[in-house]
């Protein structure tokens, strides 16, 4: 387990039954990072986890769920936050992946929020602190039903 990975479990069973020290490691980790809707984090997390990939918006977006619109902004959000680069596009794709960044808070931040985003705890939380944009088709689908 990495030194990220051992913080996040020892902030969880700190939390157990408090939630505080955990809760305030997320928002600050997302203050950080400048990310607060719920879609600019799934978008980040598809990219964080396929590394450099060539792909159209309307791809990620479909593989995720959300409409085309709503990850188009994440992406634009995201790039604007430094946080991911992506290339010019060329037949409707683009090659997107982490923006190497030379601050090292920033890449402890999103190391921490990725290790956070791997347990159930850290996704609950994030859920809870980003707002959600009510752009997600399985969200739509749901209230229809």
């Amino acid at each position: 387990m990495s030194g990220v990975g051992r913080q996040v479990q020892y902030e969880e069973n700190a939390s157990m039954g408090r939630g505080k020290p955990l809760e305030s490691t997320v928002q600050s980790c997302l203050d950080g990072m400048g990310i607060s809707l719920l879609s600019e984090w799934d978008v980040l997390a598809f990219v964080y986890r396929h590394g450099a990939s060539l792909a159209s918006s309307d791809q990620i977006a479909h593989l995720i769920g959300y409409e085309s619109t709503v990850v188009k902004a994440a992406l634009d959000r995201l790039e604007s936050e430094k946080l991911i680069e992506r290339s010019r596009p060329s037949e409707e794709v683009r090659f997107y992946r982490i923006f190497a960044s030379s601050d090292a808070g920033r890449q402890r931040r999103l190391q921490q929020i990725v290790s956070l985003a791997e347990t159930r705890v850290g996704r609950l939380l994030l859920a809870k602190r980003l707002k959600p944009d009510g752009s997600n088709r399985d969200e739509k689908n749901n209230r229809i039903s």
